[in-house]
């Protein structure tokens, strides 16, 4: 009897941290105003493209890249999302490559969003160093943020530019750890099938295609990754 007991009391300790550990999760998930999110996403790279070579490859999160290589991105959210994609030179400067000027963050649930539109890609320049990238998807509207680079897209001068770029990622900095303590995102490759192909021209896809590179993000009302490149 007296096991019996102790194994009971057992028992419901660790139902108790169960539901504890399930209630906090709730909890910040209801602070952070954010139910889950998914979405689907591609980085892609196509190295060494000239002369009609080279392969397309996904970019990960640290990669050394050379000047020539080309990058697009593709995103597609499940749900009504709010997208920002954020870009810092290796020459310092900070832009917001995602939304456009005037344009809103929202996404509609089923848009397939490239970046950039069309049959263009991002090309890696002459100009050396480490570049990053940081991508950001959120159920609700990054206000904070948008007022930021609002305000630092007027600015024309320095020291203004770049404490106005330590601002933005200092937001972008505290958006992450504010969101740390919410259940980790879960990540998996995806099957492209028939429905899903890639951007066309005159009905046909523009090629190379980075949609059979995605991954399948689900995430508790925020998701960040930062792509960092060794630019040589």
């Amino acid at each position: 009897m007296h096991n019996f007991k102790r194994s009971l009391v057992c028992d419901i300790a660790v139902a108790l941290a169960v539901l504890i550990t399930a209630l906090t999760t709730c909890f910040a998930q209801a602070q952070s105003g954010q139910g889950d999110i998914g979405f689907l996403y591609a980085f892609g790279v196509h190295v060494e493209p000239q002369e009609g070579k080279g392969k397309v490859i996904p970019l990960q999160a640290e990669a050394s890249l050379r000047a020539g290589d080309r990058l697009k991105l593709y995103f597609e959210p499940k749900g009504d999302l709010h997208f920002y994609l954020l870009h810092l030179s290796s020459q310092g400067e900070l832009s917001l490559v995602a939304p456009a000027a005037a344009q809103p963050a929202r996404i509609a649930a089923g848009s397939q969003l490239f970046i950039p539109a069309g049959a263009q890609w991002f090309e890696l320049d002459g100009h050396a160093g480490q570049e990053k990238f940081f991508m950001l998807a959120s159920g609700e509207r990054l206000e904070r943020l948008e007022e930021l680079f609002a305000r630092h897209r007027t600015l024309k001068e320095q020291p203004e530019l770049q404490a106005s770029a330590d601002a933005v990622l200092n937001e972008v900095k505290r958006l992450r750890q504010q969101h740390q303590q919410l259940t980790a995102p879960a990540e998996k490759p995806v099957r492209i099938g028939g429905s899903l192909r890639g951007p066309q021209t005159g009905g046909k896809a523009v090629l190379p295609d980075i949609t059979p590179l995605a991954t399948e993000i689900t995430a508790a009302g925020f998701y960040s990754r930062t792509f960092t490149i060794d630019h040589r």
